[in-house]
C-alpha cells in the first residue's frame, strides 16, 4: 500500500473488476455499450451510473437499466468508442 489512498483505492477496485472477468477497468460516469446485444441497443453510449459487487446499472436518455456482471458479459459491454479506455493489465 502506498500513501495515495485515492491510488490504493483505484488499484483495488481495478483488481476485484478483473477478477469478475473484465478486461477494461470502468468507473462511474464512463460511457460504455453493449455490441452484442440487439442493434438498436449496441449502437447506443450509455453512462455507468453505479457500479455494484455483481453488476452496474448504466443511463442512456433519463432511463436507467440494471445488468449483472453475467449480462454484461453475454452483452459484450465496452467502453464507448468516444470514451477513453482504461485497461486493468
Amino acid at each position: 500500500m502506498s500513501n495515495d489512498l485515492f491510488a490504493d483505492l483505484t488499484a483495488l477496485l481495478r483488481q476485484r473488476q478483473q477478477e469478475r472477468g473484465f478486461t477494461e477497468y470502468f468507473q462511474v460516469g464512463d460511457l460504455v455499450r453493449f455490441p452484442l446485444g440487439v442493434r438498436w441497443n449496441a449502437e447506443r453510449d450509455y453512462r455507468i451510473k453505479t457500479i455494484y459487487n455483481n453488476g452496474f446499472e448504466v443511463e442512456c436518455d433519463g432511463f436507467v437499466q440494471a445488468h449483472t456482471d453475467e449480462a454484461a458479459h453475454r452483452l459484450g459491454m465496452t467502453h464507448a468508442p468516444t470514451s477513453q479506455v482504461r485497461q486493468t493489465s
